[in-house]
């Protein structure tokens, strides 16, 4: 979950605040400005996600190539410390 990440909710943090300071004028009411802040969250916490997931999907693709190496490897020549290795590998994927 992204609010459980310290790193996110620090930049969230200095999302609001900047938005707020840019935004907070005495033509503004407040609720136009909770209304507007809200949706740049929203954007924030959608791109955030994005990220995070493309992330994920190259480590993933990143481990099952090394995966398909290792084994390829190891149908050569086998080993007991590749094959802790691949299962050390299948086990992150899973």
């Amino acid at each position: 979950m992204l609010l459980n990440n310290e790193p996110i909710i620090e930049e969230i943090k200095r999302e609001i605040k900047i938005y707020i300071e840019m935004n907070e004028n005495e033509n503004t009411s407040t609720q136009n400005l909770w209304d507007t802040v809200k949706a740049v969250l929203r954007g924030k916490f959608i791109a955030i996600q994005a990220h995070l997931k493309k992330q994920e999907k190259s480590q993933l693709n990143n481990l099952t190539l090394h995966l398909k190496k290792l084994e390829k490897e190891e149908m050569k020549n086998p080993r007991v410390s590749r094959r802790k290795e691949i299962i050390k590998i299948r086990a992150e994927i899973n």
